[in-house]
């Protein structure tokens, strides 16, 4: 597949990991702007979501810095959706930056299972900074281990995907080879798939299924986010006010975003998305330094030069070519 089609599906994920943020922009010219007030309620807001100014933060670069998270949250009451200390993990973490100038994004997705520094706490998976403390505390380790300031929060609740889906009328997904988890009976042969959405949301979350469990969720997670907004824009409902309006509400009831992101911030990076382009956009994931058993976790190692590297090149506006000369670059259309 060439370089300019991996750059287009790249954006689409963008746009759904943002969800109802993203499109609810669209949203607004097809359905006119009142319904843009019945999305942006339906939106949740992250209770103290970035840290405070009295927390060492790293100093503001030039771009614009979105933490991105997609959560699962069976069995968790609404009460406690998104409260820190609840019981919403990270399932996904990405970064979104924008530098200033150069027209371009970039996409850098951070293993749930890296074993970092939490502020104020002892060494774990990152994803435990989320369970322990919500997206403020992810914000604070995520900004210490990369020195890089974080602008606005995101977080997807993953059930959304199952509403979203059936609001597409499935999403077909393609495997590289066959997929099967021998614990719940679950499989997916090579080849191409449809997925309804009780299905889909069984895809994003299987683990034990996979050779190299965190890092090729990741890819998998990728590929469906890939799928589903394939299918948004190709089958017609960004055209269709009545799908439209039934996808957007999927979404916008699975996301939750910080205080300080209102709408006119979500439709801001819309139309910032927009002007750079699909084939300016990169998307990797961070590199790290192998997995090994610590206590009775498996984690995976940081590769700290590796990740200097990458958070040095990003401050300094040189991520394209590091991105390039260290082929980092993911691909999102097939699943290996």
């Amino acid at each position: 597949m060439g370089g300019g089609g991996r750059h287009a599906r790249s954006l689409r994920v963008l746009g759904v990991m943002l969800a109802a943020g993203l499109l609810a922009a669209v949203g607004v010219t097809a359905l006119a702007e009142w319904r843009s007030g019945t999305y942006d309620r339906r939106i949740q807001r992250l209770p103290d979501a970035l840290p405070h100014g009295s927390d060492v933060r790293p100093v503001e670069d030039p771009g614009q810095n979105w933490l991105l998270i997609g959560s699962d949250l069976r069995g968790v009451p609404a009460a406690d959706k998104w409260r820190p200390g609840g019981r919403a993990r990270a399932d996904t973490i990405m970064l979104l930056h924008m530098p200033e100038r150069g027209g371009r994004a970039y996409v850098i997705s951070i293993p749930r299972d890296l074993w970092v520094d939490i502020p104020g706490r002892d060494e774990a998976k990152i994803n435990a900074a989320f369970a322990g403390g919500g997206s403020r505390l992810l914000t604070r380790t995520v900004e210490a281990f990369s020195g890089v300031r974080i602008d606005h929060v995101a977080a997807v609740d993953f059930t959304g995907f199952k509403a979203m889906t059936d609001a597409l009328g499935g999403v077909e997904i393609h495997l590289d080879r066959p997929i099967h988890d021998p614990s719940n009976g679950w499989s997916w042969p090579a080849g191409r798939n449809l997925l309804d959405g009780e299905e889909a949301l069984r895809f994003v979350r299987e683990r034990k299924g996979l050779s190299g469990s965190d890092l090729d969720r990741i890819e998998r997670q990728q590929a469906f986010l890939t799928a589903l907004a394939e299918k948004a824009v190709d089958s017609g409902t960004l055209t269709s006010p009545w799908k439209l309006d039934a996808f957007l509400r999927a979404a916008s009831g699975s996301l939750a975003v910080d205080s300080g992101t209102g709408f006119g911030t979500l439709r801001a990076l819309a139309a910032r998305l927009a002007r750079i382009g699909p084939e300016r956009v990169s998307f990797a994931t961070l590199p790290t330094g192998g997995s090994a058993w610590i206590g009775d976790q498996n984690v995976l190692l940081p590769d700290r030069e590796a990740r200097d590297g990458l958070f040095d090149a990003l401050r300094e506006g040189r991520l394209e070519g590091y991105l390039d000369r260290h082929d980092l670059e993911t691909e999102t259309d097939r699943v290996n």
